[in-house]
């Protein structure tokens, strides 16, 4: 399927064989749903989209593909639908194309009916990996992925297994992220110093929110100068 991005064919990647039961939450027009449900990849896709006419949308994209037997089209906000139907197991719960705020917020829903999460936030991914850590969660697999122009991460949440989150460093940069450092990871955190310091020299001086800012300057100066010099 041509019109999938890269991202969204990384996150595929991601989705193990013995992952059959998938859901795609801000499906949008479920494509990536209906990429997995016809390179028979998993079993059944819950797509799922707050918003009415990329609901419409992603029904018709599904009838008109021919998956309408593996993929159910859900409206509905984040994971509330979950929460309302008994004996419902999902294997590996994707989550992409909106900020951590808003998939912190969805996030509040979890539930032990959903055994793995895919998030690949549009901004900092810092929060989601204090989710992971204050909820006791495990970091399974981390990869970056450019998509018109924009580096992103992709995180896979395990409830089971894989590695613990334990520094401040591994909450802002990914422990798995940290030991494979490439030149997507500098390019990333190059352009975030760049971001951050516009901001600084925005900053009135007295500015309470410079002192964090320059906390995470710091931080991000740290791994980036060192690989750079090598």
């Amino acid at each position: 399927m041509k019109f999938l991005t890269p991202r969204l064919i990384k996150i595929a990647s991601l989705i193990k064989d013995d992952e059959e039961i998938v859901a795609d939450i801000g499906t949008d027009h479920a494509y990536l749903p209906i990429y997995l449900a016809k390179g028979h990849k998993v079993k059944y896709v819950y797509a799922s989209d707050i918003n009415k006419n990329p609901f419409k949308v992603a029904q018709q994209n599904v009838k008109n593909f021919g998956v309408s037997d593996s993929i159910e089209v859900i409206n509905s906000p984040g994971l509330e639908w979950t929460l309302e139907r008994e004996n419902l197991i999902i294997d590996c719960c994707v989550i992409s194309g909106m900020g951590s705020t808003t998939i912190l917020e969805i996030l509040k829903k979890d539930s032990d009916k959903i055994n793995s999460y895919i998030i690949s936030s549009n901004t900092l991914v810092e929060p989601i990996r204090k989710w992971v850590k204050d909820k006791k969660f495990f970091i399974e697999l981390e990869v970056l992925v450019e998509d018109n122009g924009i580096i992103y991460e992709i995180i896979k949440v395990n409830k089971f297994a894989g590695k613990k989150i334990k520094t401040k460093s591994q909450t802002c940069f990914g422990p798995i992220l940290m030991k494979n450092i490439n030149q997507l990871f500098i390019d990333k955190w190059v352009k975030e110093k760049e971001k951050i310091n516009k901001i600084l020299i925005n900053l009135p001086e007295k500015d309470k929110k410079k002192k964090t800012f320059k906390k995470q300057l710091k931080l991000i100066n740290k791994y980036t100068n060192k690989e750079m010099s090598q």
